[in-house]
């Protein structure tokens, strides 16, 4: 954790030196912790974030983006209060306008021991017009740990819209397949989820939302791997 937490004020500390970069920063509350339909942790978890983007990088090379994530659990049932997991990661848009297309490189480090897993990610996405909706396809292919050789495959469908000039609304759907290198291939999880998102201001927002989480296939995403299929989350942000 310590080592997660010099990295964030590294970067923090290039962002305020290159001026022209972006940076976010959040926090929810969930009532679980669910990782691709897998239940981690089935009581309240509190899930921070960070990300600076926006380098002075001419656009004809795309855009640039790293942050931090991590999970801390409040009241695990059947264990203590503590920061389970640190993620890094690094994510590359390519300048191409007929389509969303992004690069990314994520590491999920485990402070309570463990091998780290990594990943390196491909993902599409378009604007199906300017109504609201947008689809996506991503590919997350494990390079190292637990999730070394396994393929996660998600396609997702969302909806979002300005109810006022404050207040919006989303909602989502996603459903995944799994080529698994340590057990059977075949289709994972799916979701359905809606939320809203309030600004207090121009730098501050809340929001608030709700996640259903199906289990497709028992083989491939085991009744001991599936625990949780509502999920109610809550959070704050802020970018400056």
């Amino acid at each position: 954790m310590k080592k997660g937490t010099l990295l964030l004020i590294a970067a923090l500390g290039f962002a305020g030196a290159a001026h022209a970069a972006d940076v976010s920063a959040g926090v929810d509350f969930a009532s679980a912790y669910v990782f691709r339909g897998v239940t981690l942790n089935d009581g309240f978890v509190m899930q921070p974030g960070a990300e600076i983007s926006g380098f002075p990088i001419d656009e004809k090379y795309g855009s640039l983006a790293i942050g931090i994530w991590a999970n801390y659990d409040i009241n695990d049932i059947g264990g203590g209060s503590e920061f389970s997991e640190v993620d890094y990661y690094i994510a590359y848009s390519l300048p191409v306008k007929v389509v969303d297309i992004g690069l990314s490189y994520t590491e999920y480090t485990y402070p309570n021991g463990g091998d780290s897993d990594k990943e390196i990610g491909l993902s599409f996405g378009k604007a199906l017009g300017t109504n609201g909706f947008s689809t996506a396809l991503s590919f997350n292919y494990g390079v190292g740990g637990a999730i070394e050789n396994s393929l996660y495959i998600q396609g997702a469908l969302d909806y979002e819209t300005d109810l006022t000039e404050k207040l919006s609304a989303s909602a989502g759907a996603t459903i995944a397949y799994l080529v698994n290198d340590a057990g059977p291939d075949g289709l994972n999880d799916a979701t359905l989820s809606a939320g809203l998102s309030y600004a207090l201001n121009d730098n501050w927002s809340l929001s608030g939302g709700v996640t259903y989480i199906a289990q497709l296939d028992s083989d491939v995403l085991t009744d001991a791997a599936y625990d949780v299929d509502l999920l109610g989350t809550v959070g704050l942000s802020c970018s400056f």
